[in-house]
């Protein structure tokens, strides 16, 4: 992997696998950045344990990944990165430990949809290399979810709630933008029976299967952790959304 530019492929196939390995590589990048700040702070080392382990596991999986690209027909080449995309870039000049409930916010927003997601590749999987590779990825997914909501609650317990939801909630919009501006209505083009086969899924029901866990497993999460009022919901987010990026 070399921050060097590169066309995108074509195929359908081929783009989602070569993404995604790029999108694993990212987050082992992001994550290690996480576990840094982790030493620094001196969270507990079970923590940090677990936290190394999610940057050897996205490793793993953007090479699975990338072979999954080849498996369809890719042609070698190296995955572009913007280097920027390798660093955490929210609030760079907070501190540490604020930068650190911004990281396990975000990776615990960002694992925990990735479950259905990847449940629903394994469902349409019928191809054997596929469904190694999403099956392999699934279960390691669980394991990361789980690390990151352990870590936001470890990170309350240390810096306090009052502390954390100060910090947390004029952001957990922003982190949600992406499934809070998701167009329902719109189906693309679907794919075939032969590409879903490859582990992919309908653009439609990837839309509504995310919005459906921001909805149904982020935000009760938040909830329980004390850093998001009882009563909050998607349109609130949305209209707060608005209000700052417009």
């Amino acid at each position: 992997m070399t921050a060097m530019s590169s066309k995108l492929p074509r195929d359908p196939v081929q783009l989602c696998w070569f993404r995604q390995s790029r999108t694993e590589y990212m987050a082992a990048s992001l994550t290690s950045e996480l576990c840094h700040w982790l030493i620094q702070l001196g969270v507990r080392p079970d923590l940090l344990v677990r936290g190394t382990k999610v940057v050897a596991d996205e490793v793993r999986h953007s090479a699975m990944c990338h072979e999954l690209y080849l498996h369809a027909g890719g042609q070698p080449r190296q995955v572009p990165l913007d280097r920027r995309s390798l660093r955490h870039a929210d609030d760079p000049d907070a501190d540490i430990a604020d930068r650190a409930i911004t990281a396990a916010g975000e990776l615990a927003v960002e694992e925990s949809i990735a479950l259905p997601v990847f449940k629903t590749r394994l469902r349409n999987a019928t191809d054997p290399l596929a469904r190694e590779v999403v099956e392999i990825i699934l279960k390691d997914e669980a394991t990361h979810r789980g690390f990151a909501w352990d870590l936001l609650e470890e990170l309350v317990r240390v810096r306090g709630v009052d502390h954390v939801r100060e910090w947390c909630r004029p952001r957990l919009a922003f982190w949600l933008r992406i499934y809070l501006r998701a167009r329902l209505e719109d189906e693309p083009v679907q794919y075939s029976d032969a590409q879903l086969g490859m582990g992919l899924i309908q653009r439609g029901e990837h839309w509504r299967l995310m919005l459906a866990c921001v909805s149904e497993v982020v935000i009760p999460r938040f909830q329980k952790l004390g850093v998001l009022e009882a009563d909050c919901d998607l349109n609130r987010l949305r209209d707060e959304l608005e209000a700052v990026v417009g």
